[in-house]
């Protein structure tokens, strides 16, 4: 067994791109509250948010690279060595604007990450759990850009102001950005459980 005494710092600024990534995801932002309090190990905080623990090992790599989270200890538990680590601050700060970083690149890659981790979630699934994907292309005026910032923002505020401790924990993943489409017409593709929502 190995074990150093760790308290994590009062505040954390993140300012590399791989910092914020690492941190920009709903699921690593549960996993360091948790661990802000105590030192845990990914079977302790899998039992805690009711997952298996295949499903956080990418989110803990992740996390340790980024230097967000640290190993702290090491206990033998039968054939298995358990591995617990300690947030490294109490609270991060996005602080991108402190180095030229692209923000829309950024912005996107953060987006992709979090597809990333459904992805990996959903090769664990637990239960069905209710996933919707629209994609559709749409030519937009400047004006109509912001117009549909603030109604999505709304939408969100609207649905977050209704949230509920037995309801199911939900991201809400949305992003506009521009193609190369030339004079083609608009095209949607939508996936998800339309046919349930009819239910």
């Amino acid at each position: 067994m190995s074990s150093y005494h760790f308290t994590p710092a009062p505040t954390q600024n993140l300012t590399s791109s791989e910092q914020i990534r690492a941190y920009a995801n709903p699921t690593r932002m549960t996993i360091l509250a948790l661990l802000a309090t105590e030192e845990l190990s990914v079977s302790r905080v899998a039992r805690q948010l009711g997952v298996h623990p295949a499903n956080l090992t990418h989110h803990f790599k992740a996390l340790e690279k980024a230097g967000l989270i640290a190993l702290v200890e090491k206990r033998e538990t039968g054939k298995n060595l358990e591995k617990f680590y300690r947030a490294l601050a109490y609270q991060f700060i996005i602080s991108a604007g402190e180095q030229p970083v692209d923000q829309e690149l950024l912005a996107l890659s953060i987006l992709r990450d979090n597809l990333n981790a459904a992805l990996q979630t959903l090769k664990n699934p637990q239960d069905e759990h209710m996933i919707l994907a629209i994609l559709r292309s749409v030519r937009l005026h400047p004006d109509d850009l912001e117009l549909f910032r603030t109604k999505l923002m709304a939408l969100a505020d609207d649905f977050t102001s209704r949230a509920t401790e037995s309801g199911e924990a939900y991201s809400l993943n949305a992003s506009i950005y521009p193609i190369i489409a030339g004079n083609a017409p608009t095209r949607e593709l939508l996936i998800g459980a339309s046919e349930r929502a009819k239910e």
